[in-house]
């Protein structure tokens, strides 16, 4: 674990995947014929929202794959990885460099926990090959699930010590 982290290599920390998804990340990303998703971090920010939205937490293995803090960031795209730690602790001190490690982790587990609900919907439905379908029908049943329970969804509920 990291301690202490320079500002001049924080783009060098590793954000993992369990690589028990690999063949999750092949169908939605890698194969012409039923890829969805551009990149490897757009399938993992995808379902870290999903993992969270869900409260779905789960460890990575010891079997993992990396990409670095760096590629995300190249896109702008750490900010999920940071909004994330920020929901979960509710301060902003997630964001030192000292804890950057800790953050990057909350996002893996969001991610794993996410990865695998997915994988859970598709073996529901193994009939739809595309997979859109599968994840238009579930985030449609989210959404619908959201408004009979009454949730508003606003940031009026954020709130963040700083």
């Amino acid at each position: 674990m990291i301690s202490s982290v320079n500002k001049k290599d924080w783009r060098g920390l590793n954000v993992y995947r369990d690589r028990k998804h690999e063949n999750l990340i092949k169908t939605l990303v890698e194969d012409k014929d039923t890829a969805i998703f551009t990149f490897n971090k757009d399938l993992m920010i995808f379902a870290a929202m999903i993992g969270y939205s869900y409260t779905r937490k789960l460890p990575l293995s010891n079997d993992k794959i990396s990409i670095t803090l760096g590629t995300y960031h190249s896109t702008n795209d750490d900010g999920f990885i940071y909004l994330l730690a920020l929901m979960e602790n509710r301060n902003a001190t997630c964001l030192k460099d000292a804890n950057l490690a800790s953050s990057i982790r909350i996002y893996e587990e969001y991610c794993n926990g996410g990865l695998d609900l997915i994988q859970d919907w598709f073996r529901s439905n193994p009939t739809d090959i595309s997979r859109v379908e599968t994840i238009e029908t579930k985030i449609w049943e989210y959404i619908k699930s959201q408004e009979a329970a009454g949730v508003d969804i606003s940031n009026d509920d954020l709130e963040v010590d700083f």
